[in-house]
């Protein structure tokens, strides 16, 4: 009876990449698309399931790839995405206590997550480097 072996090597990165490409494409196309104010209720709802199954893609390759690490490696990561969550929590009250005092404009959305891509990359970097 074959054994099942653990995904190691270039298949999970290969995957991440493909569904990055995957998440790019789909956002490009759900956005030019809404864009446009199409009448159409369902085809509004069509681009934002989209847009949504293709940064779903993305999320579940990037749990993929941490779950196949070892347990020193998941913990760099789980560590980094908790302090992704407490920076962007910061960053959002900050935001909103700015723009209730006049400081600062409309912040667009699509601003908000780019922002906490960047802070994830930043906390696994300094995590990696604080762990080793």
């Amino acid at each position: 009876m074959p054994t099942r072996t653990d995904q190691t090597g270039l298949r999970p990165i290969a995957l991440l990449a493909v569904s990055l490409l995957v998440w790019a494409v789909t956002m490009v196309i759900a956005v030019r698309v809404l864009r446009t104010e199409p009448e159409s209720g369902l085809l509004r709802a069509a681009m934002v399931g989209l847009g949504a199954g293709g940064f779903l893609s993305w999320i579940v390759s990037v749990a993929r790839l941490v779950m196949t690490q070892d347990e020193f490696s998941q913990r760099i990561h789980f560590v980094a995405i908790a302090l992704t969550c407490a920076a962007t929590a910061v960053l959002l009250m900050l935001g909103d206590l700015l723009q209730t005092a006049g400081f600062l404009g409309y912040v667009p959305l699509q601003s908000i997550w780019m922002a906490m891509v960047v802070v994830w990359w930043i906390s696994i970097m300094a995590t990696a480097r604080y762990y080793r």
